[in-house]
């Protein structure tokens, strides 16, 4: 959130390797983070702190190791560093202070220039360590503290002051902004797992390494590809009722559908829709000896939205005492193509032919028109 915020310049974070988080910055270092939790009663983290001592030994050996590409280091925890003052009358707990020890340093050109009372706790961190007190000197003066939410509020003020702060997510509910929080942790988790999926991982050599390395890939977040946005709404599918209307037996009078489309000053396109009337009937037969349980169920949702968008189509297109059925097929023809594409659960899949058939059905069945009602031969007016 710091990045999409603009207040970190990160590219890409890297999880569980070598640190918690590597951050890589614009100018090609990375600044290694280290975050520990800690219950209250184990009070404030000092330079005696195991986990922090810890810590600290992990930046040296990241520094030791590639010394011209880290940056900066981040000590994060949900328990405060000791907050004594700088005029305490207690030296040794003034000396073993993280951030008085770090604000000393900052004044100090060289481990030589570090006065009492904290050189007896550095040069104790240098021995504990194993290090140089060059090499322990330059981390600490790299070294911030960060004090992150408590165990109990984390998820709360991830979701709310973090993500809620976002512009793209000011308007999401309580619960929108909760499921946006966990995608995003469990992208962050699938990253700092050891598990990784990646094919590849079966034939490449795991000596090479390289930035293409199967399990290094696996642990890069580019920042700029991660969405931060609410998880889809599911569409809510809408359940036609009854029975379907559509007749299969072979019972409809001939010749209504041509005799429709003539009067609509379209008989161009009665051999296009006889073709898909038979395909569609053909294919609904089908389904009934296919799927007897459900066919019917099908046929009611289809004949019901194809009914629906032509009976619209019609609407928009009538003009009194002028044909019309040019413009209302091209309207049809258009909406049954959104129909395909935008309600595929509702349909079940249907292709466009199936639909536009199924609208031949209709005209055939006299429940759509293509120009004003009029008499038909062998059928109903």
């Amino acid at each position: 959130m710091a990045v999409r915020r603009g207040s970190l310049n990160y590219s890409a974070l890297y999880c569980e390797h070598h640190e918690d988080f590597l951050g890589e910055r614009s100018d090609g270092r990375f600044d290694g983070y280290q975050v520990k939790t800690s219950r209250p009663e184990n009070g404030a983290w000092t330079l005696t702190s195991a986990a922090l001592t810890k810590s600290i030994g992990r930046f040296v050996d990241l520094m030791k190791a590639y010394p011209t590409q880290v940056g900066d280091f981040y000590f994060v925890s949900n328990s405060e560093i000791d907050a004594v003052t700088s005029e305490s009358k207690d030296a040794v707990r003034r000396g073993r202070s993280p951030g008085l020890m770090v604000q000393h340093l900052g004044g100090c050109a060289t481990a030589s220039d570090i006065e009492e009372p904290y050189l007896k706790a550095f040069d104790k961190l240098v021995a504990e360590l194993g290090a140089t007190s060059a090499q322990v000197f330059d981390v600490l003066r790299r070294l911030s503290f960060i004090k992150g939410p408590s165990r109990e509020e984390f998820d709360a003020s991830l979701a709310q002051e973090h993500l809620g702060s976002l512009a793209e997510c000011m308007n999401l509910t309580p619960s929108e902004l909760a499921g946006v929080r966990d995608t995003l942790v469990a992208q962050f988790h699938r990253a700092a797992s050891i598990h990784v999926t990646d094919p590849d991982r079966h034939v490449r050599d795991f000596l090479a390494g390289g930035s293409d390395d199967p399990s290094l890939v696996g642990k890069k977040i580019i920042c700029a590809d991660v969405s931060i946005a609410p998880a889809a709404t599911a569409a809510k599918m809408v359940v036609f009722q009854g029975e379907p209307m559509i007749r299969l037996d072979g019972s409809r009078p001939k010749g209504i559908l041509e005799q429709k489309l003539t009067q609509g000053g379209i008989p161009e396109s009665v051999e296009y829709m006889t073709a898909r009337e038979q395909a569609a009937e053909y294919h609904f037969l089908e389904e009934q000896v296919r799927n007897p349980r459900t066919a019917g169920r099908q046929l009611r949702q289809v004949e019901e939205a194809v009914h629906g968008e032509c009976i619209e189509a019609f609407m928009g297109a009538r003009t009194p005492n002028q044909p019309f059925g040019q413009a209302m097929f091209q309207d049809v023809t258009l909406r049954l193509r959104r129909l395909e594409r935008d309600r595929t659960d509702m349909l079940g899949g249907e292709p466009y032919e199936v639909l536009v058939g199924t609208a031949a059905l209709l005209t055939s069945e006299c429940r759509v028109w293509w120009s004003e009602r009029f008499p038909v031969q062998g059928g109903r007016l």
